[in-house]
């Protein structure tokens, strides 16, 4: 079964397997890089520890969308992104932070 959309809003109330996303508990992954500066992703966390063991899970299962967020949760500018990840690319930066952060509860 494939992943379904609101017809209204087009926004993901599915997932794959057809169980009800508004079930899951959300939790944050966050980085810390060196300087103590947060970025953070918002997760499913039931899908964490799967996707970590099996990595062909879609990171679309494992996330609630791919947006980064800085620790006052904002949006970083792409200098924050490069300078941190060398990257400002979210499809990249989202899998970083999930490998290497942390959960952090809302």
């Amino acid at each position: 079964m494939g992943m379904r959309r609101s017809s209204q809003a087009g926004i993901r109330t599915t997932d794959r397997d057809g169980s009800d996303l508004r079930d899951h508990e959300y939790s944050r992954m966050v980085y810390k890089d060196d300087s103590g500066d947060e970025f953070f992703v918002i997760v499913n966390e039931d899908m964490v520890p799967k996707w970590k063991k099996d990595r062909t899970i879609p990171l679309v299962e494992v996330v609630q969308s791919f947006d980064v967020f800085t620790g006052h949760g904002d949006r970083p500018s792409k200098g924050q992104l490069e300078s941190t990840f060398n990257t400002s690319k979210n499809d990249d930066i989202v899998p970083m932070i999930i490998e290497r952060g942390f959960k952090k509860n809302f």
